[in-house]
């Protein structure tokens, strides 16, 4: 669908584009029927939380349990039964929420990695320089996206863009989907600072991601005892994860608090111009009466 043309749920797009758009490619203010699709700070908020819960469960959980099951069995095998909690929670949203998580589908893929590695090698090394290297596998992924790469006619967005699309998504239920990734087509194409934000969000995770598995590598060939790696290998990636994640949130509640104050000035800017068109209009008036 053209971003210029007339729908019954976008009904004066083409209008509203022209008079948002002071520089072309540059988009001055959010057109008022696409404000549903830009989801409020509170759900901002929400949101995060509930993938910061969610990713702490993956991170925190799997130690503790590695720790537990350390007492009674070999090291190799406390950090297989370690990652089953984990699987089997991404399984069982999966099935509860009918779609498929990429996060989830690399996790699995990493586990079943891990059980076939276990039988071909006993090295708990070995497994866990594996870990590192899916985690090194994702930051890749998500540096990959960066690239405007061309696939069936989808161009491909950074990975951040997405995410944010998907909290979007369920933040409102007053708009079918289809018309909140058309808005935030929209919004990709006409809004310079969206682009640069979530490219950088992107290039930052994807970094974050990348120095675990430097980290990690570095560990396993300076240290000898399993638990010791295992430990500050987690917390390093805790701490990182911790980090990247409160920066997301921070940055994201000022671009929705620059956002707000651009819409405002923007509505502010357009209201004098409709007074002097409407005062210069009058005085044109007035000179063609008096003539």
């Amino acid at each position: 669908m053209s971003f210029h043309s007339a729908t019954s749920t976008t009904p004066l797009l083409g209008d509203a584009v022209r008079t948002a758009r002071a520089v072309p490619g540059h988009l001055q203010r959010v057109p008022t029927f696409m404000q549903a699709s830009v989801p409020s700070r509170r759900w901002i908020l929400h949101s995060f939380l509930d993938l910061t819960l969610h990713m702490m469960f993956e991170l925190v959980l799997p130690i503790g349990l590695y720790y537990v099951f350390r007492v009674y069995f070999s090291p190799l095998v406390s950090l297989l039964l370690s990652s089953i909690p984990p699987s089997m929670a991404v399984i069982v949203k999966g099935i509860k929420e009918r779609r498929v998580d990429m996060m989830g589908v690399l996790m699995l893929t990493a586990f079943a990695c891990s059980v076939l590695l276990a039988l071909v090698d006993t090295d708990p090394k070995l497994y866990l320089l594996r870990e590192s290297a899916m985690t090194s596998a994702m930051g890749l992924m998500l540096l990959a996206t960066l690239f405007p790469l061309r696939w069936k006619g989808h161009i491909l967005r950074p990975f951040m863009f997405y995410v944010g699309r998907q909290i979007a998504s369920s933040a409102t239920v007053m708009l079918p989907l289809d018309i909140i990734h058309e808005h935030w087509d929209f919004f990709w194409h006409e809004w310079r600072s969206f682009r640069v934000f979530f490219r950088s969000l992107t290039a930052m995770w994807g970094l974050g991601l990348l120095s675990e598995f430097l980290v990690r590598l570095v560990l396993i060939y300076t240290m000898d005892d399993i638990d010791d790696i295992m430990y500050y290998s987690t917390l390093y990636m805790f701490l990182v994860t911790a980090s990247l994640g409160a920066i997301t949130v921070c940055s994201t509640l000022a671009f929705r608090h620059l956002y707000n104050l651009k819409q405002k000035q923007a509505m502010v800017n357009e209201q004098r111009e409709e007074i002097d068109r409407i005062i210069q209009q009058a005085r044109e008036e007035r000179s063609i009466g008096s003539s």
